[in-house]
């Protein structure tokens, strides 16, 4: 279990590297001890328009308040796109994450 919780760790601070100079896009949910999950919005595009975008792409994340909705409200964050990462996920697919991202920025920007 340790193995595991420490790739899904190394992804996440990969994916956050790969990310965080993106226009437009901020991360949601930067504890420094947390599951792999990226949660983020962009100034550009809902979450909903994100999360079909990068569908098309191949990737797969969730868009939504993600069963915290009264937390969303709080913070005047209508949802998140949010990726997760575990054992089975690689570097190779946060790159792939990343491209789509930029895609995203492409197309709305």
């Amino acid at each position: 279990l340790e193995s595991i919780a420490a790739h899904e760790h190394h992804l996440l601070e990969y994916a956050v590297e790969q990310v965080r100079d993106i226009p437009g896009l901020t991360l949601v949910g930067t504890a420094a001890h947390k599951a792999g999950v990226l949660s983020f919005v962009m100034d550009c595009a809902h979450p909903h328009d994100i999360g079909t975008i990068l569908d098309s792409r191949g990737v797969a994340i969730r868009a939504g308040h993600h069963c915290a909705q009264p937390l969303m409200r709080r913070f005047g964050l209508p949802s998140t796109a949010r990726a997760s990462f575990y054992l089975y996920n690689t570097r190779d697919e946060v790159d792939t994450l990343v491209r789509a991202i930029h895609h995203v920025r492409s197309i709305f920007a």
